[in-house]
């Protein structure tokens, strides 16, 4: 149904007469991943492209349907990091990170008492507020830095540390998890700041009320349960537990749809889960998915609209492996969990 789409009659004549096998073909708008497809058909190599995310689940699902070789899937690019450097306004992240600290409603530290002009605080609290750089990830270590601020900047003795970040490594559900208990919350600075700074600017964005930090997305995965099985494999069985998404307030929903949105998050969240993958032996580096579900598939159920929420997989037995899990929303958002196993 796109209004610019290729028949595969035509793909593979191209790809014939201008490659060999085991050539590399690039598409870089790789729409629907007809150029790939063929491609791995005709025993080349490939590389596929799109801005568009869902564009790059239809090809996912596509090349899964199809049992394509293992392949990478990657997220390239950063548009804060990008939209960053083109606001010659606020060149400086210390700049940034100030007009961050007031939208939000906190107030910095002056030079004297904090150096890092990161940090903030909300007034008449004991919250300690600090804004991570477009230019970088909000990881694992962010968080335990904000843990320890907390626990001595100042003297410590804070309630809480909330940490406002732009871009985050696909393991922060891990670090959530895991300093859940040393109250420090981590939520998402509005991906469309720097085009609403750039249009409205800061004092009517503040008198507008309307920049929201909503909560970061994450999964979380119940502890893999190991079997060794007679004939001496392992069986891992591996269930979803839950999922947090994005407040709806940053999702492009009409007021209604944000109310219907609302609901399903309460009731059922993990049936926004549109599709998610497995690798039982995963290296630290690159994902290689053996097992797979998603929304409209069949094979492992008879429901169209949810994915299965647990699976069990044989492998070798090893003494201990990491298991990577990864999912994608309906709206394109990915998270992903590493659990360490031993058996």
């Amino acid at each position: 149904g796109y209004a610019t789409q290729k028949p595969e009659a035509l793909l593979d004549r191209i790809i014939k007469t201008s490659s060999n096998e085991g050539d590399l073909v690039c598409d870089f708008f790789g729409g629907s991943g007809t150029t790939a497809a063929v491609a791995e058909k005709l025993g080349r190599r490939w590389i596929t492209c799109d801005i568009g995310k869902p564009a790059s689940l239809v090809m996912r699902k596509r090349f899964i349907d199809q049992e394509v070789n293992p392949f990478l899937y990657q997220s390239i690019g950063d548009y804060q990091k990008e939209a960053f450097h083109n606001n010659k306004k606020l060149r400086r992240v210390g700049d940034l990170s100030q007009v961050v600290l007031g939208l939000f409603g906190a107030l910095p530290f002056s030079p004297e008492q904090v150096s890092d002009r990161n940090f903030g605080y909300v007034k008449g609290t004991r919250n300690l507020v600090m804004v991570d750089s477009p230019n970088r990830l909000t990881t694992a270590a962010t968080v335990r830095r904000a843990v320890e601020a907390k626990a001595s900047l100042l003297g410590g003795d804070w309630d809480k540390v909330i940490v406002l970040g732009w871009n985050f490594a696909f393991d922060i559900s891990q670090a959530i998890e895991k300093y859940k208990n040393s109250n420090v919350e981590v939520l998402v600075i509005p991906p469309d700041l720097l085009d609403k700074l750039s249009k409205k600017g800061f004092k009517k964005l503040i008198a507008d009320k309307t920049v929201r930090f909503s909560s970061l997305q994450y999964l979380v995965v119940n502890p893999v349960e190991v079997t060794v099985n007679g004939n001496g494999e392992d069986e891992l069985d591996i269930s979803l537990s839950n999922y947090v998404l994005l407040s709806p307030d940053n999702i492009p929903l009409d007021d209604k749809d944000k109310e219907k949105l609302q609901q399903v998050m309460e009731q059922d969240p993990l049936s926004l889960i549109e599709y998610w993958s497995i690798d039982p032996d995963y290296d630290g580096d690159t994902f290689r998915s053996t097992w797979q579900d998603y929304r409209e598939n069949v094979d492992n159920d008879s429901d169209p609209l949810h994915c299965v929420y647990s699976t069990r997989l044989h492998m070798p037995h090893k003494a201990e492996r990491k298991v990577c899990v990864k999912a994608v929303d309906v709206f394109g958002f990915e998270s992903q969990v590493i659990l360490d196993v031993k058996c």
